[in-house]
């Protein structure tokens, strides 16, 4: 029998070696690495198996573990195992936020799992003694736990079949991307232009940059859609603001003047893309392309590739948005009353959703209590909208109807008020043109650049708190993504304590705060064994730290992102891919989309709307000029508030209580009391993540985003921010202190002393 660690395969070639393995499920070998995909609509596992057996005695198997699914589902596991005859088995697991190391069935050992300290994974063997092993870069290990083995455990070590494998055994949604690298293989250097960037990296950060040097950036992969096609070269990408022929499809020499300038990077290349006459510009494409000078660098961090424009997938995501476009001015009030009435807007897009569309990426079951919303811990708890949107905070000093009470929606910036209220657009209700690009002419047109913006119709009745889709859809499309992070900063440092609508009594407004720092904070909460006995916090630990850190974080998100959009991926927007299916449906041209979104629209639950109302398949846009000019992916809305938020919870007892929570009535004029059973389970930090992905799924209800790119973007920014901290922990003089959070996949975490660490 041959040992264990003579099975070795670096998954280099991107053809798996039959000889060696066998799969099963959602697998792949891709990018020059093993990446298991589960749809997680449906329960199921991918795995991949040995074709042999092997003896673990005196030898060992090792693999890299780059990436597990999404460990706050407590259904989703990744795991590498051997079995042998019967319930012989030695297994790694990580399921629900732990690494768990068994024998047999039986647990010897569950720690929380560190993406970073348990990236290799070994099961060793050596003089009757059997160890699972960790190691941060597959050189020096360290031994979770050992075991000795008797005669008859040892035998049983000699024929096993090793497994790597990953799924859910129930239905999960997005449950993510697991990747396995290098088994029983060295550890691979990074390619050529990854190091030399790493490389530039430290050079202009030098001494500072000591984290930064030492982070190794990872490749970045896209979905290969700009090869997927070579009948109908770069149907499947953006290329809003180039040349396009009369259908709309991408004029190859245009996108490849963009794709030269991205490969050389040549300031002089990007002045030379090909546009049309007048066409607007492209937004930021150099971005991605800056250093940082703290905090991960803009390449320094990725986001797996997109959906395919051919795939399932892509479809149930646009499935989405269409119902998304359709329910643009049911307000959030009526969704649970409408869901009950058989053939209205929401009754159908739950049905469709379930049925038509179920990897669209949401929660698998959808109800009127789950439709449109986000999948992180707290975005289902409470009313759709988070409180940080609409509540103000409350001042016994003002007048009554002026900023008194939190249901008033005023906050305090110093001596000046923001109003949570806006001046939001006509719905369709209001005889408005509502819905933009909805004919193939002006759609055609400003895909090739034509300057739509300003053409908005506003709502000038009364301004309103944000009621429905189509106020979230204004609200994220004239902001600059931070706002609304420095809103919710100033709610939580200057509430004073009380029950936030009235009856604050002698409370004081910033002086006596209802909402708590964490315990790390050496200034705060008062009366906390590390509370500084003669200090105060501002420009460490105190409010002028905690803004400009959201606003830091903000620009270096973007430029991560930027560099995902631009440098990556370059996926198509949604408009985009419904001109394709608006040429397909009409006879026009055909292309490779999933059959899944054309049957809805001719025939299934979809099919009454857009032929009839607007005469094309096309998505309608809820603003006038659609898009923006870069690529879908990742989102920038997404990524900065994923980054502002993990620093708000990393700043703020996320614990806290939300006390009597508010929604906007039907017409969006007045806050009223949220009365639901759930209103008790309401937190800070669940807020904080419902307003993440409120602002991020507010751009897909515009029409210009996709639900991977609010997923995947929220935890980029959620990188960005963590890279940011463990930098900013080695750089502050308090003794003891520390960041504590609790990150979007549900892991509870600490940042100290440069490091991030289970907590």
């Amino acid at each position: 029998m041959a040992k264990a660690h003579t099975l070795t395969d670096n998954f280099n070639d991107n053809s798996l070696n039959t000889s060696k393995w066998l799969t099963y499920g959602p697998v792949q070998e891709v990018n020059r690495r093993l990446e298991f995909k589960p749809d997680g609509g449906l329960p199921g596992y991918g795995g991949c198996r040995a074709t042999a057996a092997y003896d673990l005695t005196d030898s060992f198997f090792h693999v890299e573990v780059s990436q597990v699914l999404l460990q706050s589902s407590p259904t989703a596991e990744t795991q590498l195992f051997a079995r042998g005859t019967g319930s012989d088995r030695v297994s790694f697991v990580v399921g629900g936020g732990e690494l768990v190391c068994s024998l047999h069935g039986e647990i010897l050992a569950r720690p929380p799992y560190d993406p970073e300290r348990h990236r290799w994974w070994r099961m060793r063997e050596s003089a009757k003694v059997l160890h699972w092993e960790v190691s941060a870069d597959g050189r020096e290990w360290t031994a979770l736990v050992s075991k000795q083995l008797d005669d008859a455990g040892r035998a049983a070590l000699t024929a096993l079949t090793v497994e790597l494998q990953a799924g859910c055994f129930q239905a999960t949604s997005s449950p993510g991307l697991a990747i396995f690298d290098c088994f029983n293989t060295p550890p691979e250097r990074p390619s050529r232009r990854v190091e030399e960037r790493r490389l530039s990296a430290q050079a202009t950060r030098e001494k500072a940059a000591r984290l930064a040097a030492e982070r190794p950036h990872p490749d970045h992969f896209n979905n290969n859609d700009e090869v997927n096609y070579p009948d109908r070269p770069f149907i499947g990408n953006f290329s809003k603001g180039l040349k396009h022929d009369t259908l709309g499809d991408p004029d190859p020499i245009s996108y490849g003047s963009l794709l030269r300038a991205l490969e050389s990077r040549d300031p002089g290349d990007f002045e030379e893309i090909l546009q049309p006459s007048g066409a607007l510009k492209l937004v930021n494409p150099q971005a991605g392309l800056a250093f940082e000078l703290s905090g991960p660098d803009a390449q320094a961090v990725t986001q797996p590739p997109a959906p395919r424009f051919d795939s399932k997938r892509a479809a149930a995501e646009m499935g989405e948005l269409y119902w998304m476009a359709l329910a643009r001015d049911v307000p959030f009030s009526d969704y649970a009353a409408q869901a009950g009435v058989a053939n209205s807007i929401i009754e159908r897009a739950i049905r469709s959703l379930t049925t038509e569309f179920p990897l669209f990426g949401g929660t698998p079951t959808v109800t009127a209590r789950n439709l449109f919303r986000g999948i992180f811990p707290g975005d289902q708890v409470g009313p759709y909208v988070s409180q940080f949107l609409w509540k103000g905070n409350s001042d016994p000093r003002k007048p009554d109807g002026k900023g008194r009470d939190a249901d008033e929606g005023y906050i305090t910036y110093g001596a000046q008020v923001i109003d949570q209220r806006q001046w939001t657009v006509k719905g369709a209700e209001l005889g408005a043109a509502a819905d933009y690009l909805t004919q193939f002419t002006t759609w055609l047109a400003v895909q090739n650049g034509r300057d739509d913006r300003g053409k908005d119709q506003f709502d000038t009745t009364d301004r309103r708190f944000i009621r429905n889709l189509r106020d979230g859809a204004n609200f994220v499309h004239f902001d600059q993504v931070v706002n609304a992070y420095l809103n919710a900063a100033f709610i939580l440092l200057s509430e004073p304590m009380g029950n936030q609508l009235s009856g604050m009594g002698a409370s004081r407004p910033q002086v006596d705060k209802e909402f708590p720092c964490d315990q790390g904070n050496p200034y705060d909460p008062p009366g906390t064994a590390g509370d500084s006995r003669t200090q105060v916090g501002f420009t460490t630990f105190g409010p002028l730290h905690l803004l400009q850190l959201l606003i830091e974080v903000s620009g270096r998100a973007g430029r991560a992102v930027w560099w995902q959009k631009w440098g990556v991926h370059r996926r198509l927007r949604p408009e985009e891919y419904g001109g394709r299916v608006d040429n397909h449906l009409s006879g026009r041209r055909t292309y490779p989309l999933d059959t899944s979104i054309l049957t809805s629209l001719s025939t299934g639950l979809l099919s009454p709307y857009f032929s009839e109302r607007w005469g094309s398949f096309l998505l309608p846009q809820a603003y006038p000029e659609g898009a923006p000019l870069h690529p879908a992916y990742g989102a920038g809305h997404a990524t900065i508030s994923g980054a502002c938020a993990t620093l708000l919870k990393a700043y703020f007892d996320e614990s806290a209580p939300i006390e009597n929570p508010l929604m906007a009535n039907a017409d969006g004029t007045a806050l009223v009391a949220y009365t639901e059973a759930d209103r008790t389970q309401m937190t800070v930090g669940g807020e904080l993540n419902k307003l993440a992905s409120n602002i991020a799924l507010f751009r897909n209800a515009a029409g210009v985003h996709w639900r991977t790119d609010y997923c995947e973007s929220l935890l980029l920014g959620e990188r960005v921010a963590l890279g940011l901290l463990r930098e900013l922990s080695l750089t502050v003089n308090e003794d003891d202190a520390f960041f504590l959070l609790t990150r979007f996949d549900g892991a509870r975490i600490r940042v100290v002393g440069g490091n991030v660490e289970p907590a």
